[in-house]
């Protein structure tokens, strides 16, 4: 196997790039999503349930991470999983894959938070419309932290069908089979 393309997004977008990104899309979407089911459902909204929807701010990012980490079934051996808080109540998952992970896996393993996570919200925003506001800040907050997930797919269509997808220090790796 031979090196095709090393993915880093920090070092290829940037920080700052990658962040205004990310409030743009939380920006856009927020609006996008609150008018449209405002115009579906409208109806009046309730404060009443705030802290489930505080307590899902805070656990939101790691349920992302565990919906990674689940759909990596097969490979669960060869994943390592930490946990670390962060302010003393923020659970953070940190997942690094210890072996190659095909590539078609790895693009469903990236994809699998945005489909499973964004179709539940929406389907509780179209479930409770009186509590669609905070559902929808909740939708566009997790959709700007799938932007680094939809970015590598971007990345990984392009690569060899055959390839496979290792994670390095340098990022992540798309190798390709030496052809004799």
């Amino acid at each position: 196997m031979h090196c095709w393309k090393t993915i880093n997004l920090k070092n290829e977008y940037g920080s700052t790039w990658l962040t205004i990104v990310s409030i743009t899309i939380f920006i856009i979407i927020f609006s996008f999503t609150f008018v449209l089911f405002g115009q579906l459902h409208p109806s009046f909204y309730k404060d009443d349930w705030l802290w489930i929807f505080l307590i899902w701010g805070i656990f939101l990012y790691p349920l992302h991470k565990l919906t990674h980490y689940f759909s990596l079934f097969g490979y669960r051996k060869s994943v390592k999983l930490r946990i670390r808080r962060d302010f003393l109540i923020i659970p953070v998952l940190i997942m690094r894959i210890k072996k190659e992970i095909p590539k078609n896996r790895y693009i469903f393993t990236l994809l699998a938070p945005f489909i499973f996570i964004n179709g539940f919200v929406i389907s509780l925003i179209l479930l409770f419309p009186q509590f669609t506001h905070f559902l929808c800040i909740i939708l566009s907050y997790h959709c700007s932290i799938c932007l680094i997930d939809i970015l590598y797919v971007k990345d990984l269509i392009s690569a060899p069908r055959d390839s496979v997808i290792e994670e390095t220090p340098k990022g992540y790796e798309i190798l390709v089979p030496t052809k004799f």
